[in-house]
């Protein structure tokens, strides 16, 4: 797995070594639903789509994720045979897989190199070995053994994920898996450390961190919440809110949530009923109080929103819920300082606002 590629430098810029504990969250990528955050992993269904995912500047893209079809335990030169393989789609484990390699690979833990694609786009890849990988995610408090870690990594690869959005009468497209991964291992190691593996980042996720598109993140604290639809809060909050500030529940300004989004965006599977979906984000909402994402003393503000009925005589019904989220103010300086290390970044990169998005809903591509 040796490569003549360059040494990335740019990772050095991403860490204040001050806060040795922050990774970081990339724009409009991490913005997409990526990982179905339900308990449901295999499934007999092979595709799900959300068709009305919101970014920048009100513009709405359709994402679809085909799951992973995983391969038999056969060995080449075994006999051929029917096979059928286990439909999954990413999940839990594999988000948490997922936000553990790009932590190792911000922190120089593990190796991290720049290369091109097929296409000749920019790639960031990181080796590393299964014991690396579940020594990160034991620390923060998650454990998988080697096969779990094996399986995760398989359907990081083998599920496709695909952006559309409409530019006037243009429908414009990219699909990829989430990683690319390549291996050599030994049959018989059982706890990672003869297991070596190469993860690249697809290009969106590579051009995101190459152009300086990314937000600092508290990673052990949100690598603490024992929710997944809170740490897709958490994250979210740490995307959108760049605005935030010092002391925000006194000044009655924060961040709006909405149970709508949160249904549209978030890849958790909704409850039957809008109230039973409003406990779940209620709960992700104290585990982000009690983890210190949000304000310990008035974490939120929540205002159920009702539309009448149709006739105009029946009880109103709930068609949404507004969560107004102040943060603490030690994620609020977070914010703030992110801020200002993002901004010297981008001006030694000479970033522009369109090398910001992803290359499928560039025009120009």
């Amino acid at each position: 797995m040796n490569s003549d590629s360059q040494q990335i430098s740019l990772f050095d810029a991403w860490l204040d070594p001050t806060n040795r504990d922050h990774s970081r969250t990339l724009e409009v990528y991490d913005a997409l639903p990526k990982f179905s955050l339900g308990r449901e992993r295999e499934s007999t269904k092979n595709l799900r789509e959300w068709n009305n995912v919101a970014i920048g500047n009100n513009r709405v893209v359709r994402v679809t994720m085909s799951a992973a079809i995983l391969k038999t335990s056969a060995l080449p030169g075994d006999p051929d045979g029917e096979v059928q393989g286990r439909v999954i789609f990413p999940g839990v484990r594999e988000e948490l897989v997922e936000k553990a390699l790009r932590k190792m690979a911000v922190q120089r833990q593990i190796e991290s190199r720049e290369g091109l694609d097929e296409l000749g786009n920019r790639i960031i890849f990181v080796d590393f070995t299964l014991f690396q990988l579940r020594a990160e995610l034991s620390e923060a408090g998650h454990d998988f053994n080697t096969k779990q870690l094996r399986e995760a990594l398989a359907v990081l690869e083998g599920c496709r994920y695909s952006v559309e959005g409409l530019d006037q009468d243009w429908l414009i497209g990219k699909s990829f898996p989430l990683l690319y991964i390549e291996y050599r291992r030994k049959r018989t190691d059982n706890d990672g450390q003869q297991s070596f593996y190469r993860a690249t980042f697809p290009a969106p996720a590579s051009r995101a961190i190459l152009s300086g598109a990314w937000h600092p993140i508290n990673y052990g604290r949100l690598m603490q919440l024992r929710t997944p639809l809170a740490r897709w809060i958490a994250e979210r909050i740490n995307l959108a809110y760049r605005q935030a500030e010092k002391n925000a529940s006194l000044k009655r300004r924060g961040y709006y949530l909405y149970l709508s989004r949160v249904l549209a965006e978030s890849g958790i599977a909704p409850e039957a009923r809008l109230r039973d979906n409003a406990q779940r984000v209620r709960q992700a909402l104290d585990d982000l109080k009690q983890t210190g994402f949000l304000s310990i003393s008035d974490a939120y503000l929540e205002e159920p929103l009702y539309a009448k009925s149709a006739n105009g005589r029946g009880r109103p019904t709930l068609k949404d819920v507004r969560w107004t989220l102040y943060p603490s103010n030690a994620f609020a300086e977070e914010i703030i300082t992110g801020n200002a290390v993002m901004k010297k970044l981008r001006e030694r990169l000479g970033a522009t606002p369109a090398e910001h998005q992803i290359p499928a809903l560039d025009s120009s591509q």
